[in-house]
This record gives C-alpha cells, structure tokens and sequence, in this order.
C-alpha cells in the first residue's frame, strides 16, 4: 500500500518516522523555507510542504495570494523592510572604568628590617620602659620572621619612636619626618583593622596610634582611636579578672595574659592623665576587676607573682583595702596608682576647683591632701625618691618610669595647693589661725617645688646624647618647677623657707635650658621655655588663658551654641578687680649677665599691654562682664558664639553699681613674633604670644536678661554650672588643660547639623 507522501522525495522505504507528540500527534518541526510575511516579521513559519497559506498568514486571516513563498534563485527583497540594528555607544560603565585595585601590602616601601627592629628597642628602652610589649622575645621576632609580627602595631610603635632612631633619621631626613612616615602608613592600615576581630595586638596598636596622634597635634584622631582601643579590650573582657583564670599555665601563656593586663592598665592610665571636663574618664575604676601589673622579672620570665595590688576604687581594692598598699607591689602597679591620682587632682585643677575653707579637715582639699600623703607614705622604699634608687633603676633600664612616679608625686602635691596662691602672696595678718595655715601651705607647695626640681637637676645631669628624655608629661614637670620658681625670683617672701627663696633664680635658668635643649622631643618645650621667660620678666603681663589651641583639629559641636547679645569691651576696673589684682613684685635678685640663661635676656619683641587679674564673682545682680577669647580677623562686635565649656572659660563679673561708665577699647594689634614654629611630632608650637589676651567685656542690655531665648531663671540656673574663675592668671591654668584635653573648639557647626533639625 502506497503512503500519502509516496511522491515526495524523501519518500521510500527508508524513510524516517517523524517524531509523536504526547497524545499521538507529529511534532512540526522549524521549515526549511518560510513566507515573505513570516521572514519580515520573524516568526516561525509553520506549513504544509509550502502550500500557502501557512499557520501564521491562516491565523492573521490572509488568504494564498497574500502568504508567498520565495523559489531559490529569487531576490530576498522581504528582508528590507528589518529595522536595521543600530549600535548602542559603548560608553565606559563605572565598573569598567574602575580599575583593579593593587593588593595592598602594609610592608611595602618599609625599611630593612634590621632598622625596624632598632625603633622597637629604642620603644622600650626609651619611652615605654613599662609596657605591655616583651622586651626580648618581641624584637627578636621581627628579626627572624617579620611576617609573623602584626605590621598595624609595628607602624605604631615607629610612629613614637622613630624620632629616636638615628638610622631612620637620618633616612627621612629628621625624626619628625620619620615618625610622620610610619603615623600616615598607620593610620592607612588602621582604617581596614577598624571593623576586624578585636585581638590584642589590633588593640594595642590603636593605643599607641592614638599616643603618636596626640603628640602630631591631631586631638580628634587620636580621641577616636583611643575609644576604639578601650571598646576593643573591652569586649575582650580585659577589665575583668577572670579573664586571666587559666588552668595548667604555660609561660607563654602567663606572657601573654600579663601583656593584655598590662595593655588594659596603660589604657586606663591613659585616660585617667587626660581627662577633664571636655575628656570624662572612658572606663571607670568602678568597673574593673582587673589587678594591677607584676614586675618586670616576673613578666619577662612568665612567672605569676606571689601578690597583686588593686587600684583603689576597684571592686577588690573596695573588698581587700590591703591590696591598695601591698608593699610587694610593682614599680609598674605604682605607677598606675599615681596616675589615677593625678587624673582626680588635675580634674579639680582644670575646673578651677577650690575650697572655701581648705583648713577644715572635711574640705576636698584636705581630704586630697591626707590622700596622696597617705599613699606615699604606703609606697616601697624602691619607689620613693633618692640618687641611689635613680642609679639602680638606671641599670634595669627603669630610670624614666621611675623619674615619673617620684615626680608625678611632687607634682600632684604642687597643682592641688596652687589654687591658693593668691591667698598665699596676700596673707591676711589679722586672722592667725588662717595666716598660719596659708603659711604652712607656702612651705610645702615650695617644698614640693625644690624636691621635684632636684629630681630633674639629677635626670639631666651627666646625661649621654642618646638618652631619652621621657614622654611629655616630663616636661611638664620641668616646665612647672620652670614657673613656681618664678614666684620665688619675683616675690621672695612668698616662701617662708630663705634658702628655697634664694634658689629661684637658679632652678628658672635650668629649667628653661632644659625646655630649649630638649624642644625637639617634646613639642610643647619651646612654648613653656617662652612663656616661662615672659612670666619672670612681668607677671603682670598676663598672657593668653586660651590654651594657646596648638592642635589641628577643630572639636566639633553637635549643638548650635548659645547667642550672646553684641558684646562691648570696657576699661574701667571694678574694685573687687584691683583688689584681686597681684601686688607689685619685689625686686629681683640681681643677676650677673654672664650667668643669665639667653632665653631670659630682654627680647625684641613687643610686649603686650598689662591687664590685670580677673575678679571673684559678687552677689549683685547687676550688669555683667564676660571674659572672651578674642578671634583675630573679626571685630569685637561679631563675637556672638558661646562655646562652653572650653578650655577658656566665660565668667560673668557683677558690677556693685546699678551703672557703669562704658568705653570702647581700640583692638591692638598683636605683638610681633620672635618665634616662627618650631618642629615637635609634626606640632606648630605657635608663640606664647599667638593669641591676644582675653579682652573683658560688658554686656548690653538688662542684667541677667534673656540669653539666646534663655530667661533669667534658667540664666542664672545655668551660672552655677560654670566653675570659678581662676585666681592667679600666669597661664598655668591653660597649658594643664591644653596638656590633659588638647586646644578649644575652633569652629562651631551649625543649625542643620541633624539634617535639618534644629534645637
């Protein structure tokens, strides 16, 4: 029987069976011509071996005529009618555009390893004596296999101390530009280790990056790195003891665990010696459960000591009052005691703390007082000052964090009696009893004075070129020993003591020779030697209380500041003022030129005009005075933002008359400079006179009136939140802050700070 598609010509016997679909039904298969219609538009062209019209042209309702198919040979003219494609512009994508990003290697473009390993041993040897790094084991570490050393905390450790390398010195050129080389790699690494897993080394290399920031005048950094670094140990639980429980110890293991309590302590240390009002403490003693540091034989041995102190306010210092003076304590545990004692004496310096009645033994004073002597009087003999201890821990490589436990000591005991200065230089001979007490306080603030300034004659006396010097809080030590002595040239009779009168002039050329040799070290040396220089010449030529603002970063405010009303400067000097005001200086001792230190020969510079000292608030309710940093460049009318608190803090003085006679003062000029910049950590140390004087001015208006939408009654709330102003004005007041907070906000931001709201 012949099939239906017998006469095609794929017909026969051999004929392949086309495939069947689900329900029986061949599956069409793509033609191998299609119609004009269907190759226009690009469809399938299903039909019957060419016979029109096929299932398209069917379905479109066209009839055979109008479905065609071509024969070979015919022109294709149906394929005009395509729309041609046309090429998009090829323009570079952002993601093609962007090139691959090199692998970034830390260790690149770093110095021979054999350098590095020089700036560690000069870390340890000459800055951080006490430190959480193993002086042996870690050097030797780097030497052998780099690799295997964390690279963020090796740049932070050379971000210190590379300025006292001589081989990396002399390859950058100076130390500034070697210790800002390793700061700037730092701090690129530090933003890829911000958000990694917090180990201790990450956290120990956040530490010293934000010591190294804070000596380059970088004050926001570093305050951000250091919170980074607490949060970090912190979440590693170091403020916890627990933390260091460990079953079956290795000495490795004891190594390590004493290394991370070491790095908890010297955050806290950090904190304690830089906070104040404007840097409240991070991490409170309240809080740790932590013991203090071992020894150093102990550490570097891996040997757990027999005993450990405990820092007072600690839980276990609040349980055991015995772990505070452990007498087996560390040089180390000491010295963390001190500086927990200085950040609660230099908090109440800054804000111009002073008791009423400082003779009563209820008064913070006396309490602070019983305090620190109770607490030297607690400590090893091995911690108390004298030449044999200083040549001792001179050969165990402990001479400067000995030096800063004994002059730290001296020092606490200088700022806490210097608010009553004043009271000191005008005792009051009808009242005995409080003559008598203010006495006895001169003869032990000038005491201190003497005892710190032996401890510093001995540290640099027969000193090598190599040797360090210490970190900054050395220099200011020197540089206060440098400005009490200059109450001793100018009021002899301040000090009750003659042989300590008559040594002042000799302990001011020392200290400021000190200052100038050593200003390359420490960044703010050359200012303390210039303003200890101006201060003995005339003190009444009272400089700046502005913080001399070093730092190169502003402090930015969230909140728009209060409006002041247009502020107007005055001449007149209210009684209370010139009553407060220092008396006339005796004469000073004579001085033999040949002997006179050159920083104390009269300069060419030009000198500012005299203002006396500020006035203690009165209780009338009058107009007020309102003590303002000047801006240079702006007129004294525009000054209209209040930043408080600052570093220079605005008081208000309350006139006893109902009127006061104004008068406009004609803006000086400032004096010229004697000194440019000088180099310190990548610091401009800006001349002592660099800022104007704080002008006072009078404030238009009725008394206590409304403030930038404040009414009197919350004014006047607010005045009491303002501490008292400070007593002596010889600009003391401003370097401790500007030691322990870093410089005054510079700019202000504005309303839209919280994306458009406003407060």
């Amino acid at each position: 029987m012949q099939s239906d598609g017998g006469d095609s010509p794929m017909a026969g016997a051999g004929e392949k069976q086309p495939a069947l679909g689900p329900q029986g039904q061949p599956i069409k298969r793509r033609a191998p011509i299609a119609c004009r219609r269907c190759r226009r538009m690009r469809s399938k062209c299903i039909h019957e071996k060419a016979q029109p019209p096929c299932k398209s042209c069917r379905e479109a309702g066209l009839d055979a005529e109008d479905c065609q198919f071509t024969a070979r040979g015919q022109p294709d003219n149906d394929r005009d009618y395509r729309h041609p494609r046309t090429r998009s512009d090829k323009k570079p994508s952002s993601k093609a555009a962007r090139k691959p990003e090199a692998a970034f290697d830390p260790w690149a473009g770093l110095p021979p390893v054999p350098d590095l390993v020089d700036g560690v041993n000069r870390f340890t040897r000459y800055y951080f004596q006490l430190g959480f790094l193993n002086k042996v084991q870690f050097p030797e570490k780097l030497l052998s296999n780099p690799k295997s050393v964390n690279v963020f905390l090796v740049l932070s450790i050379l971000s210190i101390s590379a300025r006292l390398s001589p081989c990396l010195r002399d390859r950058y050129g100076t130390g500034i530009h070697a210790a800002e080389f390793f700061m700037e790699k730092a701090q690129d690494v530090a933003t890829r280790e911000v958000y990694a897993e917090p180990t201790l080394e990450r956290c120990q290399a956040f530490y010293l990056l934000s010591i190294a920031q804070q000596g380059s005048g970088l004050r926001n950094k570093s305050y951000i790195n250091m919170g980074i670094a607490v949060r970090m140990a912190t979440l590693m639980m170091l403020h916890r003891e627990e933390t260091y429980q460990m079953q079956n110890p290795t000495p490795e293991l004891v190594m390590r665990a004493e290394s991370a309590r070491r790095t908890l302590w010297m955050l806290h240390s950090q904190d304690s010696l830089h906070s104040g009002p404007l840097s409240p403490v991070t991490l409170a003693a309240s809080d740790i459960t932590t013991l203090l540091p071992c020894d150093e034989q102990s550490f570097s041995q891996g040997i757990e000591p027999k005993s450990r102190a405990a820092l007072d306010g600690t839980p276990p210092a609040i349980e055991n009052p015995a772990l505070i003076n452990d007498p087996n304590r560390s040089l180390f545990a000491s010295l963390m005691q001190l500086h927990h004692l200085w950040g609660i004496v230099g908090r109440r310096a800054v804000t111009y703390g002073k008791s009423s009645r400082p003779w009563e033994p209820t008064s913070g004073f006396s309490r602070m007082a019983y305090t620190l002597s109770q607490w030297e009087a607690s400590l090893p003999h091995e911690h108390t000052w004298s030449a044999a201890n200083l040549k001792k821990h001179k050969a165990d490589g402990e001479d400067l964090a000995y030096l800063c436990v004994t002059m730290m000591t001296r020092l606490c005991n200088i700022v806490l009696r210097r608010p009553y200065l004043i009271d000191v230089i005008k005792r009051d001979h009808k009242d005995p009893a409080r003559h008598h007490f203010f006495t006895t306080l001169s003869a032990d603030l000038f005491r201190n004075v003497e005892e710190l300034y032996v401890q510093i004659d001995a540290q640099f006396t027969d000193r090598t070129p190599d040797e360090s010097v210490g970190a900054q809080i050395a220099a200011f030590c020197v540089y206060s020993c440098g400005l009490f002595a200059t109450y001793l040239c100018k009021y002899p009779s301040i000090c009750p003591n003659t042989s300590t009168s008559q040594k002042g002039p000799i302990m001011l050329r020392r200290t400021v020779a000190i200052l100038m040799e050593c200003k390359d070290v420490w960044p703010l040396a050359a200012r303390w030697a210039d303003a200890l220089d101006k201060f003995s010449q005339d003190p009444k030529a009272i400089p700046s209380q502005s913080s001399m603002d070093d730092g190169k970063d502003p402090i930015p405010q969230p909140i728009h500041p209060l409006q002041l009303p247009p502020l107007k400067a005055v001449t007149a000097i209210p009684p209370a003022a010139q009553e407060r005001t220092l008396p006339l200086p005796i004469p000073t001792p004579a001085i033999s030129p040949s002997t006179q230190s050159p920083a104390l020969l009269p300069s060419p510079r030009t000198s500012h005009p005299t203002h006396p000292s500020y006035p203690q608030p009165q209780p009338q309710p009058q107009q007020a005075i309102v003590n303002q940093p000047f801006q240079p460049g702006l007129p004294s009318d525009s000054l209209q933002h209040y930043n408080a608190p600052q570093s220079q803090f605005q008081y208000q003085q309350q006139f006893p008359q109902p009127q006061q006679q104004q008068h406009q003062q004609p803006y000086l000029p400032p004096a010229a400079h004697g000194r440019s910049s000088v180099d310190g950590m990548g610091m401009l140390v800006s001349p002592f006179e660099s800022s104007a004087p704080p002008t006072p001015h009078l404030l238009q208006g009725p008394a206590m009136g409304s403030v930038a939408g404040m009414t009197a009654a919350a004014a006047a709330a607010a005045g009491q939140y303002f501490p008292q102003i400070p007593v002596v004005n010889d600009g003391y007041d401003g370097e401790l802050q500007f030691y322990i907070e870093g410089g005054q906000p510079t700019w202000t931001m504005g309303m839209d700070t919280f994306s458009g709201s406003t407060f």
